[in-house]
């Protein structure tokens, strides 16, 4: 969920009281819950006004995340805008440091909810295109976070999630840079763009380039069993995820599951 409209500046229109009693509401159902901060961030940005912005709308995020007591809040990295990586990252790391600080206002610090980087499509000079930069803005960034990674956008920035064995190099890949136990949320889309073509376009699944057998072979990697996924596709009738693609996803962890249980020395 957004705290408000994701491509807006405003904030979330809900007091304390209401979305805690959503967080009551949500625990009594049994569902998870992950925010996700809008898209006009920029934690890595050079205009002061912008980086003032961002860290005012992940503070937001942040608010909204902890009183419904949601999982973590997600949140893109941005842009260093031609700076440098280096600066770029230590934008990032200021910019998170001055949203914590504006949400501790309101609520402790300590009891914040963690925040999850997601990785980019790499496309001009966004940052966090793949697991290595994750990793190194993850160890930049102060307080309680995480990574969470997105199919489409790893697929875009060059990984080969459409031949087989691909899964498996991602696992280690993320496990070589300790970041398996710190993978909070996989984003499970299909790509309409090519490989490596820094495209951010998100296919509903099994219509893209990844196709429905690389996506299977991820939802159903033992790595990633424990790992949430959140669907963000644009679904059917291009109101977002919807029953057909869930039916999917379905199919793939069913389907993965059943293929470990006849491989040899399975059980």
């Amino acid at each position: 969920m957004f705290p408000g409209n994701p491509r807006q500046w405003r904030p979330g229109p809900y007091s304390a009281e209401e979305l805690a009693a959503f967080g009551r509401m949500r625990q009594k159902a049994g569902l998870p819950l992950f925010v996700h901060s809008i898209y006009l961030i920029n934690l890595a940005s050079p205009d002061p006004d912008l980086s003032a912005k961002s860290a005012a709308a992940l503070a937001d995020a942040l608010r909204y995340a902890t009183l419904c007591e949601a999982e973590a809040v997600v949140t893109h990295v941005g842009s260093h805008r031609g700076t440098g990586v280096a600066t770029g990252v230590d934008r990032v790391a200021a910019t998170v440091r001055k949203a914590r600080a504006l949400a501790s206002r309101e609520i402790p610090a300590a009891e914040l909810m963690p925040l999850l980087l997601e990785g980019s499509a790499g496309g001009g000079t966004s940052l966090a295109a793949l697991p290595g930069d994750l990793r190194r803005l993850l160890d930049a960034v102060e307080g309680p976070a995480g990574v969470c990674i997105d199919t489409a956008h790893l697929f875009a920035a060059g990984r080969a999630l459409d031949e087989e064995g691909a899964a498996g190099r991602l696992a280690a890949e993320l496990a070589g840079l300790g970041l398996l136990p710190q993978l909070g949320l996989i984003h499970l889309n299909d790509s309409r763009s090519l490989r490596a073509s820094l495209n951010d376009r998100h296919e509903n699944l099994w219509d893209g380039f990844i196709g429905r057998e690389g996506l299977t072979a991820v939802i159903g990697h033992p790595a990633f069993l424990s790992v949430p996924f959140v669907l963000e596709v644009p679904g059917v009738d291009g109101r977002g995820p919807d029953r057909r693609n869930i039916r999917r996803a379905r199919i793939m962890r069913r389907a993965a599951a059943e293929a470990r249980a006849c491989s040899p020395g399975a059980g």
